[in-house]
């Protein structure tokens, strides 16, 4: 009777139904408790992720600790690591990361001593962001490392884009910009494969910001002018008039025949922009 309940829970979801499909993960939440079966674990743990992704993380926490409360009863240390874990990214992204990175410990501890290469990728990739919000950018680097390792391993080019972006940051914090450029630019062959073209912008102008700390004006103008141009082909106007705006900034630092062909093609973007 639970998981009809959160079938249907989800399916409102999906509709945009939000008030209804609250209504509906509550009560499969107290169905679930009247039976006390093994899915209440799971469904404690639905019900966070539901408010995770709506973005009250206070009552997300609520279901999580329920969740891993409940499978540690049981002695289901897979289970109860997952809420760890969701418990850890929450925490994450609350900027709470103490708690963060007790949770995101006790996750991958089990996942590792149980040979689950996605969760220690899962939980290293968080733990390595928890370092670095707390100032230790090498030990979050070396989590990072750790789980671009497993999902180079898997195969998931998703993940691994992602966590070379957020390694190519890491070195960006700590001032080495050749080092960021090297992984921003292993990320952009990943983002270009699997198709992510907004992402793909954003990294091409990080591209450029680096080479502007590096006193490239002109490897930083090629870069912003070619995520500017993505921006432009996939709607977002608003992001690429912001990179016009800074070429424009730093046009006197270009030489004068760079500066006039930089000019023209800005021309360009604009004329685009109006239409």
């Amino acid at each position: 009777m639970a998981e009809e309940i959160l079938r249907k829970a989800r399916e409102l979801e999906e509709e945009g139904l939000l008030d209804e499909a609250e209504e509906k993960y509550v009560e499969a939440v107290n169905e679930a408790e009247r039976g006390r079966s093994d899915f209440l674990g799971e469904t404690y743990l639905e019900v966070g992720l539901f408010y995770t992704r709506h973005g009250e993380l206070e009552k997300a926490l609520e279901f999580y600790k329920k969740s891993l409360s409940f499978y540690e009863e049981r002695g289901n240390e897979d289970g109860a690591a997952d809420a760890a874990y969701n418990l850890c990214v929450t925490y994450l992204e609350m900027g709470e990361y103490d708690e963060a990175e007790k949770y995101g410990a006790k996750a991958i501890e089990t996942y590792r001593r149980k040979k689950l290469k996605e969760g220690v990728a899962d939980a290293a990739y968080a733990l390595g962001l928890v370092y670095i919000g707390k100032a230790d950018i090498e030990k979050g680097i070396g989590y990072l490392q750790e789980a671009l390792s497993i999902y180079n391993e898997e195969g998931n080019d998703d993940a691994a884009s992602s966590v070379l972006l957020d390694i190519g940051e890491a070195h960006y914090r700590l001032e080495d910009v050749d080092k960021a450029i090297e992984h921003y630019q292993k990320a952009l062959k990943l983002l270009e494969k699997v198709g992510d073209k907004l992402t793909s912008a954003y990294l091409i102008k990080r591209i450029g910001d680096a080479y502007g700390d590096k006193g490239d004006m002109r490897r930083m103008i090629d870069n912003y002018l070619k995520a500017a141009h993505i921006y432009v082909e996939e709607g977002d106007r608003e992001a690429a008039r912001e990179i016009i705006e800074e070429i424009e900034e730093n046009l006197w630092d270009l030489t004068r025949s760079t500066r006039r062909t930089v000019v023209k093609k800005l021309e360009e973007f604009k004329a685009l922009l109006e239409e």
